[in-house]
C-alpha cells in the first residue's frame, strides 16, 4: 500500500478517462537491482476502494515498510493537475 492513490493522482490509477486500466510503470526505488519475488504483487492506495490500484499483478521485489515507491509516465499529468512536488 502507498501513501497516494487515487485521492492524489487520478491518472496514475488508470481511472481518467481510460475504459481499459492499464497498469503505470512502478519499481521499488532502494530495490531496483533485486530480484523480483517469485509471487506478482499487487500495488494499491489508502483508500478502501477497489479502483484505487496504480498496478495489479507486476513482478517486484519484496517491499519493507517505509521503501519508497515510484512510479513513471505521471509527471506531465501532475504538473497540469496542480501537483507540483510528486
Amino acid at each position: 500500500m502507498t501513501d497516494g492513490g487515487l485521492n492524489h493522482h487520478l491518472a496514475a490509477s488508470g481511472n481518467f478517462g481510460q475504459v481499459i486500466r492499464k497498469n503505470y510503470p512502478v519499481l521499488i526505488g532502494n530495490r531496483m537491482h533485486h530480484p523480483a519475488a517469485s509471487d506478482p504483487a499487487t500495488v494499491v492506495g489508502p483508500l478502501c476502494t477497489p479502483l484505487d490500484v496504480l498496478a495489479d499483478s507486476i513482478m517486484l521485489p519484496e517491499a519493507e515498510l517505509g521503501d519508497p515507491m515510484e512510479a513513471g509516465r505521471r509527471a506531465g499529468a501532475a504538473m497540469t493537475a496542480g501537483f507540483s512536488n510528486l
